[in-house]
């Protein structure tokens, strides 16, 4: 299934310890991973004797792809990249990562076949305008509901019908679908025999020499079969033999340069970009490749109106990171650094991006011009929190723990919208010395000590009507 949402943590270890460097109000009530360097697979070279390349299809579940992923794609042998076109901006990405790095490039379009199938095609043609791709396959594999094979054979006509009239001369169409649904569904037809044929069949055969048994509907032979859905360098990737009728628009100069026996370059090539909105619900942060970098670091800032607050540092082996904001509609902002065996380089620029639908005060922006009332106002404004608005009963206090996480906790505060958990550490001097601070609206937070055998020490304070109570008092706890 091509559209199926799919989750891979191949090459990734959970670190219950955060692996980040905490920098100042973390927001975020998650784990941290940190993972191994991707590994490239031993490469497969598709099927020559058939004019048949090894081709991955990617789906909008994998989200933006890393210019090291695609590189360990092509480590592996990959030299073809099919998007689906369901998420306009992830869609774009992909394919525009693959052509970056030297392979060709198709797109398909999943059909529904509740929803006219014209706008589909239509749709799906404009999300990859401007893009090398050299065929348009149409995703027949829907569950029809109870159509009928001759009104879904219909369907299937006129969607090729609208990838003729969007395609033109320049990109042909092609049809994805498997043997089960053709017969199941389709009644078997032979009317489309003649179109590309691109069959799903999971049983590792990559030789389309396998269509002897495989056949159905009458195609003579295929373009391509899909025999894999497994992941590749921490990707969740269907894996195929596809024959292609594009050509590569770049050629990658892939020879690793001489050690200069220098700290590593700032890392350029920021995704997001600056300037960007992201309309998915996730961020993965992004830089290109340095030569001989051995670790990256990301650094997320979070605009609060007036000025950007740090929110996390997170390190990584391969240049990318992908994490979870607490705050839609925000404004963030990151950069990226390097390290290797002579040291760490300087941090890159800032790129500051929309997190869906920012609408407030902007970096630069002139204030609002203010002016005196010329009446006393209708309603008095806010009174700042209670006195005793201040969160109480903190736990643990006075105990040893060993338990991987820790849940901080404390009394609710009556109206309050939010709260933030400030934790110190001891150092080797037995002084208290900042470790994070956490955003949170609950009065609770389960949180992943880093340092062993050390003292920590939380405090606490609510958010009322748009105002903080004071702090609480300490509470500590031994950590084993």
């Amino acid at each position: 299934m091509l559209l199926t949402k799919r989750t891979f943590l191949v090459g990734l270890s959970l670190v219950l310890a955060p692996a980040c460097i905490a920098e100042g109000v973390a927001e975020e009530p998650e784990l941290s991973l940190e993972a191994n360097a991707i590994t490239a697979s031993p490469p497969f070279n598709g099927d020559p004797e058939n004019g048949a390349v090894y081709a991955l299809d990617v789906s909008m579940w994998e989200g933006p792809l890393a210019q090291r992923e695609m590189d360990c794609f092509w480590e592996s042998g990959v030299r073809h990249i099919v998007a689906g076109t369901q998420v306009e901006e992830v869609t774009r990405q992909q394919l525009a990562m693959a052509v970056s790095r030297g392979m060709t490039v198709d797109a398909y379009v999943y059909l529904y076949w509740d929803r006219d199938i014209g706008a589909q095609v239509k749709e799906a043609f404009r999300r990859v305008q401007g893009l090398p791709i050299g065929r348009m396959w149409l995703d027949v594999e829907e569950d029809p509901k109870g159509l009928g094979s001759t009104k879904l054979l219909a369907l299937v006509k006129q969607s090729f019908d609208a990838c003729a009239v969007e395609g033109g001369a320049s990109v042909t169409c092609g049809m994805y679908t498997g043997g089960g649904f053709w017969k199941s569904y389709m009644n078997n037809t032979t009317e489309l025999a003649s179109v590309p044929l691109w069959y799903a069949k999971y049983d590792f055969r990559t030789s389309l020499a396998s269509w002897s048994t495989d056949r159905f509907g009458g195609f003579a032979k295929p373009v391509a079969k899909q025999w894999a859905e497994q992941a590749l360098c921490g990707v969740g990737v269907d894996k195929n033999t596809m024959q292609v009728n594009a050509k590569p628009t770049v050629v990658v100069n892939r020879a690793l340069p001489p050690d200069d026996g220098r700290a590593p370059m700032a890392p350029a090539g920021l995704y997001p970009a600056n300037g960007a909105v992201l309309g998915v619900d996730y961020l993965k942060m992004m830089s290109a490749s340095v030569p001989r970098a051995t670790r990256y670091e990301f650094a997320l800032e979070r605009w609060d109106g007036t000025t950007f607050r740090p929110y996390y540092t997170w390190a990584n082996a391969d240049p990318f990171f992908k994490t979870y904001p607490s705050f839609r509609n925000s404004l963030y902002r990151f950069r990226a650094r390097a390290r290797n065996a002579h040291g760490v380089g300087d941090w890159s620029a800032w790129s500051t991006f929309d997190y869906g639908k920012y609408t407030g005060p902007r970096p630069g922006a002139a204030p609002a011009p203010t002016t005196a009332p010329t009446t006393a106002p209708t309603t008095p404004p806010a009174s700042p929190p209670p006195t005793g608005a201040v969160p109480a009963g903190l736990a643990p206090d006075g105990v040893t723990l060993s338990t991987p996480a820790v849940t901080l906790t404390f009394a609710g505060v009556t109206g309050a919208t939010r709260y933030e958990i400030a934790i110190e550490s001891a150092n080797a001097t037995g002084a208290y010395v900042p470790y994070v601070t956490y955003a949170t609206t609950a009065a609770s937070k389960t949180w992943y000590p880093a340092i062993h055998k050390t003292t920590y020490r939380f405090r606490a304070r609510a958010e009322v009507s748009g105002a903080f109570s004071a702090w609480s008092g300490w509470s500590s706890f031994k950590y084993d």
